[in-house]
């Protein structure tokens, strides 16, 4: 091979190696059907409360947006038998929030493994009490603004219910996913992976509090791939 036309081939070959780094699985969850209309939560009765929102506050069960996105699905790649995938427990820990007596975000995911953070970002007392089935539960009351409590680490992959004994309109799930690929849909139903996913065919399944579990294959080629999900009202 001629000196030129060999460095052409070996830029190209980085271009492409750029490429296949960059390149991200993504896809959509959509609500097939009429979305329901959600509840409004009374917050009358506790004044710190109710005094931080101007506007009616609705419960997050199921919450559509542009196109009938839906919103707070977790998904994520399902690890079968003998599959190795790569990645590391996350070293920044997962953030739970509590702010204008609502839980912030309604849904997060992290990995087993991972830490996992509390915070009152309200000036009086909430508590976290955690409702899971394979992990540690907890029943932390945080009285005050906190910037962040450690929880037990969660070791097995599972769904977690959050309640607050003390504001009972209060709601969250933790989602426990046992490899680093998995991602929340936003408010429009749109989600993305994160990247270094190895090429091959995967199944990927998608869950919601409400809805259910859904799954769904996915082939990456030169680390790019895409995957939709269509999920039924009830």
């Amino acid at each position: 091979m001629k000196p030129r036309v060999w460095l052409s081939a070996l830029a190209l070959s980085a271009g492409l190696s750029t490429v296949s780094a960059m390149a991200q699985v993504t896809g959509t969850v959509k609500l097939d059907g009429k979305a329901p209309e959600m509840a409004k939560i009374d917050m009358s009765g506790v004044a710190q409360c109710a005094q931080q929102h101007s506007t009616p506050v609705t419960q997050e069960t199921v919450i559509t947006g542009a196109d009938n996105g839906l919103a707070n699905v977790v998904v994520s790649i399902k690890k079968e038998e003998g599959m190795d995938l790569p990645g590391d427990a996350p070293k920044e820990a997962a953030v739970l929030d509590q702010k204008g007596c609502q839980y912030v975000p309604h849904v997060v995911a992290m990995m087993a493994g991972q830490d996992l953070k509390v915070k009152n970002s309200d000036p009086f007392l909430h508590n976290v009490h955690t409702l899971p089935e394979k992990n540690q539960g907890e029943n932390k009351a945080q009285p005050n603004v906190d910037p962040g409590t450690k929880l037990k680490t969660p070791k097995e992959p599972e769904y977690i219910r959050v309640k607050c004994d003390v504001h009972p309109w209060m709601g969250a799930w933790i989602a426990v996913i046992d490899n680093p690929f998995f991602a929340v849909s936003d408010k429009d139903g749109k989600f993305t992976l994160p990247k270094g996913l190895p090429d091959g065919d995967y199944t990927v399944t998608a869950w919601h509090e409400k809805l259910g579990t859904q799954d769904g294959k996915l082939s990456v080629k030169g680390g790019k791939g895409t995957v939709d999900f269509k999920m039924a009202s009830k």
